[in-house]
């Protein structure tokens, strides 16, 4: 079967549908471009109502040329039918990334029947059984078959290492737990083993990622996520290792200690803060008071004084009023901040803010996250100023005859001339202008 293979959603999404990729080429299926390809594989997202939409509109476009369409990821475990009702020609698969990639070969008539490492939870080893409020009579396959031994991805510059899955948080808004469950963290032996094939591939930089890293404990020897991270900075050939984003109660101990003493681990850290206004985070189930995350960033920038910190931000939660928003944005500002990723507020059947209904005008919605992305394109350009004419490290990504680009350690996108370099290449550069969205450079 030619299929060809889609996510939606997050670096973890990224992960899972890449995962279902490795399996169906294991089994012998061949992978081919979307408007060629029989089958097309969409790993979904739910985290808010337009990604839930958005995963449907990508299903039905998908069916315009594609025989038939597999779906898994949040949105099927949250709700089949939604997909299953669109066209017999597509079938949901519910169940956690391993049992799903395992399935759909299965599905198509290839079978796997090699046990997977499992996630092993805080309570002691499990499998990561999901717990969705679907059932078989929404048309979904209910997947419990164990998983083929993982081979390797082709050739790309960065590689995503899924490390942990699940959330034992449970923030007012957010429905994650619900269709990934509880937390619980993969073996580091394994981690460090995929790190060693993702090398071999060719990936000098690697991206440890998860639903709640930061939650992160190898079930065999209590590796914590910084000493996980240094261990994987320590397999031969690794440029780069890179986390995806860390809660802020995260950031300390082990995470510091590898910031500050391995080269290998990159100065930048995504940190949601989601409001700047404790009445907004105490309603939101948040596990820290604004003036906590302004001093967890400080400690931060002391240990790492070239840090980058980003953030995600909600704008439009039930309680929020025009001064808890301005109480955001100033701490936007206080924090050094320099990239917001912000999203409206949206309510998720099943969580706890559900009740407190949909209060802001999707109008004022709208202003305020401008006037967010407006504060965000200041501080970015604030933070790539700061570099003009320093120098600067940058791993190549893309390579085009007009120009080349790659990202630094920080993650500040840089552009180079076209033939300056080839992809998964480390470049020392000097930097000389602004881009639009990053740094113009040049090699030495």
């Amino acid at each position: 079967m030619r299929f060809a293979v889609k996510f939606l959603g997050c670096k973890v999404s990224h992960a899972d549908a890449m995962l279902a990729r490795r399996r169906l080429l294991e089994a012998g299926h061949e992978e081919a471009p979307e408007a060629e390809a029989e089958l097309h594989v969409i790993n979904t997202c739910c985290i808010t109502a337009e990604a839930e939409a958005k995963s449907r509109q990508s299903v039905r476009r998908s069916l315009k040329s594609a025989r038939e369409v597999y779906v898994a990821g949040c949105a099927v475990n949250l709700n089949a039918r939604q997909f299953a009702d669109i066209d017999p020609g597509v079938r949901p698969f519910i169940g956690t990334a391993d049992d799903v990639a395992a399935a759909m070969p299965e599905h198509l008539g290839a079978c796997a029947d090699i046990e997977h490492e499992p996630l092993v939870g805080r309570r002691g080893p499990r499998r990561a059984r999901v717990r969705a409020r679907t059932h078989a009579r929404d048309g979904a396959a209910i997947v419990h078959t164990p998983a083929a031994p993982e081979r390797s991805a082709a050739a790309r510059t960065r590689g995503f290492v899924k490390v942990q899955d699940g959330c034992d948080c449970h923030c007012a808004y957010c429905i994650i737990p619900t269709v990934r469950g509880g937390a619980r963290s993969r073996p580091a032996a394994a981690v460090l083993a995929e790190v060693e094939r993702r090398v071999a591939d060719g990936q000098p930089e690697v991206v440890m990622t998860g639903i709640s890293v930061g939650d992160y404990r190898d079930p065999e020897h209590g590796l914590e996520l910084g000493e996980l991270m240094m261990a994987a900075a320590a397999v031969p050939g690794v440029q780069r290792v890179r986390l995806s984003s860390v809660e802020v109660i995260h950031v300390r101990d082990t995470l510091l200690r590898a910031l500050h003493e391995e080269p290998k681990v990159c100065p930048h850290l995504h940190v949601p803060m989601q409001s700047g206004d404790d009445g907004v985070l105490e309603a939101m189930g948040r596990h820290y008071s604004a003036a906590e995350y302004l001093q967890a960033i400080n400690e931060l920038r002391a240990a790492v004084p070239q840090v980058n910190v980003t953030t995600d931000i909600i704008v439009g939660f039930p309680n929020e009023d025009e001064a808890a928003f301005e109480r955001t944005l100033a701490l936007v500002s206080e924090a050094g901040i320099s990239r917001v990723h912000s999203f409206s507020y949206s309510s998720r059947p099943g969580t706890v803010a559900e009740s407190l209904g949909d209060r802001v005008a999707p109008q004022e919605k709208k202003r305020r996250s401008q006037q967010l992305r407006g504060l965000s394109e200041v501080r970015s350009r604030q933070h790539r100023v700061a570099k003009l004419g320093s120098r600067e490290r940058v791993l190549v990504d893309k390579v085009a005859e007009a120009q080349c680009a790659g990202y630094t350690a920080d993650y500040t996108r840089c552009y180079l001339p076209g033939g300056a370099a080839r992809a998964g290449q480390l470049v020392d550069v000097g930097v000389h202008e602004l881009h639009a969205d990053g740094l113009r450079v040049t090699p030495i």
